[in-house]
């Protein structure tokens, strides 16, 4: 691999040096015959975002067999009926303001501190999945919403109580809101929500290198395998080949980062708090970003 980025970069120097005419035309205008169906599989497979528990969804959301929300190229998620629905629409919906304002004025149990899977209290109505709960527990009276919730195990509770959590019962008490835990206040803090969202972004964060990781054994690949059977290894057919390829993933990443920022955002908001920390995890995704980008520069060099 170290010989073909030498050869690469003298190509490229030469190119150059001859002008820079011909260095755009060999690597932009000129078109190879790129096609691919493995890096195609890397490219178009889709990311599944773990939202924290107790996000309002979309009703009929698709998700994969570990209960992750699968969401397409631009972010958008996947319903049932296989037609798709933008975060910008989704999270400015009457729907979701409904259920996270829900959360907020306590009719939500806490996250993480659910009965168990399944369970109701007596008169419940106990039908999961039909109304959208900012902690994975329906009130007896929510019967009828269009949002659903990332947590798997719903209950229900005509008292408007869970264990390990309150909610409202018409005496003025409150529980949580989607953060799920309170500041000494009995306020949710940022730093709470901040702290619910680390495992989503670290999540991505995984999917991500993985997707770019087999998109440079496959390039190490196809590169082994031309060289073994004597073909021609031209760099400016590998150049456009995979940086095109790479361009694709990293626009779906963005897309994925995007859908949990809007996510993490809209609950910062429905609690009345800035969105600062937010834009912190932003903000590290960039310095990511670039910290990957110059890691590859340093190994074509040599660096």
């Amino acid at each position: 691999m170290r010989r073909f980025v030498k050869i690469a970069l003298v190509v490229v120097l030469f190119l150059a040096l001859a002008g820079g005419g011909a260095l755009y035309y060999f690597t932009k205008v000129k078109k190879y015959d790129v096609a691919d169906e493995q890096v195609d599989k890397i490219v178009e497979d889709p990311y599944s975002i773990s939202f924290p528990e107790g996000t309002p969804l979309p009703e009929g959301v698709q998700k994969d067999e570990e209960g992750l929300v699968i969401v397409d190229q631009k972010g958008d998620f996947v319903l049932a009926d296989g037609s798709t629905m933008s975060t910008d629409e989704w999270f400015s919906s009457p729907e979701y303001n409904k259920a996270i304002s829900a959360g907020t004025s306590g009719t939500a149990a806490t996250a993480g501190n659910q009965t168990a899977a399944g369970s109701t209290a007596s008169g419940g109505s106990g039908t999961g999945g039909t109304a959208a709960s900012t902690g994975g527990t329906n009130n007896s009276g929510s019967s009828g919403s269009t949002a659903d919730s990332s947590n798997s195990s719903n209950s229900s509770s005509s008292g408007g109580s869970s264990s390990g959590g309150s909610a409202s019962n018409g005496s003025g008490s409150t529980a949580p809101a989607a953060g799920g835990e309170t500041g000494s206040t009995g306020r949710v803090t940022a730093a709470n929500i901040k702290s619910r969202y680390s495992g989503s972004f670290d999540s991505l964060q995984g999917q991500a290198q993985s997707q770019l990781g087999a998109l440079v054994g496959q390039a190490q690949s196809e590169y082994a395998a031309k060289k073994a059977a004597g073909e021609t290894i031209n760099p400016a057919y590998f150049y456009q080949k995979y940086s095109g390829a790479a361009s694709s993933v990293e626009a779906k990443t963005d897309s994925a980062f995007n859908s949990l920022y809007k996510s993490m955002t809209s609950e910062l908001k429905a609690n009345g708090l800035g969105t600062s920390a937010a834009d912190e995890y932003k903000a590290q995704y960039e310095a990511t970003k670039e910290g990957l980008r110059n890691e590859l520069m340093s190994k074509v060099t040599g660096g």
